[in-house]
């Protein structure tokens, strides 16, 4: 638990009010619900996974998918540690992904081995957003000024974390699980 909340402390930053939930989401890969530590083999996430969201017609929400690794490439110098993984914009409350506007096109993060841990962050917008700036690269994402640059403020309901892997095939073995954090 510990860990999860020190990687959720580093991308979205130290908040005023702890994150608390204020309407639903919910995410699968499949018929798989996603839920914080979760992990899924890299070959489960290949296809964008299907996200509902709580809240009323009125409202619109922000879904920021990035990849964290709080040290990489180098623990001196973390300039990779954020990858975006997937924007999708202007998501109507009590409606799917599908709703909204995709900014950035999913794509799965796949590691050659070990794991990549995934954070959904959802943020309600305070007004219709048309004009996102084109990203030059997915890397050296910065979630906090991207939400900061478009007046997001903080996300407004919970952060949920996966991680998916490609484990090292053993003889007799399928796969082999990892524990989170190693």
């Amino acid at each position: 638990m510990f860990e999860y909340l020190q990687v959720i402390r580093e991308v979205v930053g130290d908040m005023a009010q702890p994150l608390l939930p204020t309407f639903p989401m919910t995410v699968y890969y499949g018929n798989e619900r996603v839920f914080n530590g979760r992990e899924f083999k890299a070959c489960d996430v290949d296809i964008a996974p299907r996200v509902f969201i709580g809240g009323g017609p009125s409202e619109l929400y922000t879904l920021i998918m990035i990849m964290v690794d709080p040290d990489a490439p180098d623990p001196n110098d973390p300039c990779l540690k954020q990858v975006v993984s997937w924007i999708v914009i202007n998501i109507r409350g009590g409606t799917s992904h599908s709703q909204g506007t995709e900014v950035v096109p999913y794509e799965a993060s796949s590691p050659e081995v070990g794991i990549h841990r995934n954070i959904f962050v959802l943020y309600k917008q305070q007004s219709q957003l048309d004009n996102i700036e084109t990203l030059a690269s997915r890397f050296c994402f910065n979630i906090r000024a991207f939400a900061t640059e478009n007046n997001l403020g903080n996300p407004n309901t919970n952060t949920t974390t996966m991680s998916n892997q490609t484990p090292p095939l053993l003889s007799g073995e399928n796969h082999r699980h990892y524990p989170l954090g190693k």
